[in-house]
């Protein structure tokens, strides 16, 4: 796959072929599907597979506000539409400049002067141009005007679920990364850096990894069974995300990356990776959950909390052999 950053990095020898077009935050079943579809006809047509994304989500350029956490960084998103075998992978800026152009100008400008597109593939529910003004009748009715096809790709479903990046990201939070995981099609990972913390873990004789997030959503708190990428190698470990109730009783939790005020703990995520002694502070570190364990408990005192650990770990190594 050929990697092009930027609409305007476009050169002659990439025009014309078969686009996918869409944010892909998290590369779902359901964005799999759209452009699985496109590179299947792009495969019949003898044309090039194109998906054009971007480089962050819209909202965090037209209203930072409401832009939702990624469930996906951009290089993993890379990363994943690669692995579906795409020929071209054109990332957009999506800067101001960008968020400004009307429906009629990216048509225009974009997909037809500057990519020269053939056909375009894209989810039922798309919207573009500035305001999201743009719509599929709007690109159906340009498509016969600018003489390019566009196929409409209907949802993906899980069961009786519409699969969703809103749906994943609403799912992880509550906790539940196992049914997430059957909406990604893979489980669901977070990135992020590994910092010093209290050395509670090690105190109890379970030195844990703190890890400071990117920007990505954070599952609810309690403990989950995980896979931790540490130096080059997959590790199997425990995964616990909360305010640490049971060293600080009576305080109130923030979301993560805030940091408390007024007696305030801030909401912290550490990774118990089993039979890991290695040093990784300071690098960077890759977490996939794949089941919540429990809930956060507020143990009376840390025997009675290193005391469960221990059943976790028990009860994780007994999921991990089943497989």
């Amino acid at each position: 796959m050929e990697l092009v950053l930027g609409i305007d990095k476009v050169k002659k020898r990439h025009r014309g072929g078969i686009l996918a077009l869409g944010t892909f935050d998290g590369v779902h079943l359901g964005h799999q599907k759209v452009i699985k579809s496109l590179k299947r006809r792009a495969k019949r047509l003898k044309k090039k597979s194109i998906v054009l994304t971007f480089d962050i989500h819209p909202l965090k350029t037209v209203d930072p506000a409401k832009c939702p956490p990624l469930l996906t960084p951009k290089e993993e998103k890379i990363n994943l539409i690669q692995d579906l075998g795409i020929d071209l992978l054109i990332l957009a800026n999506f800067n101001k400049r960008f968020s400004s152009f009307s429906p009629e100008k990216f048509v225009k400008d974009i997909l037809v002067d500057r990519l020269g597109i053939e056909e375009v593939f894209v989810g039922k529910d798309f919207i573009f141009g500035k305001g999201g003004t743009g719509n599929i009748t709007f690109l159906k009715n340009k498509s016969r005007e600018y003489g390019f096809g566009v196929k409409i790709i209907p949802p993906e479903k899980a069961g009786k679920i519409t699969i969703s990046s809103t749906k994943i990201r609403e799912l992880i939070k509550e906790g539940k990364v196992k049914k997430a995981a059957l909406l990604l099609g893979r489980p669901y990972t977070l990135y992020g850096r590994v910092v010093h913390g209290e050395s509670r873990g090690r105190e109890l004789g379970y030195p844990t990894a703190n890890i400071r997030p990117h920007y990505e959503v954070i599952p609810s708190d309690g403990v989950y069974l995980g896979k931790i990428r540490a130096q080059g190698k997959d590790w199997d470990g425990l995964l616990n995300i909360g305010a640490q109730p049971t060293f600080h009783k009576g305080l109130a939790r923030v979301r993560k990356g805030e940091q408390g005020s007024g007696g305030e703990q801030k909401r912290v995520i550490e990774a118990y990776i089993f039979d890991f002694n290695g040093k990784i502070y300071g690098r960077e570190i890759k977490v996939s959950f794949l089941k919540k364990i429990r809930n956060e408990i507020a143990f009376k005192n840390p025997e009675s909390l290193k005391a469960q650990i221990k059943k976790d770990i028990v009860k994780a190594r007994k999921i991990l052999s089943l497989i």
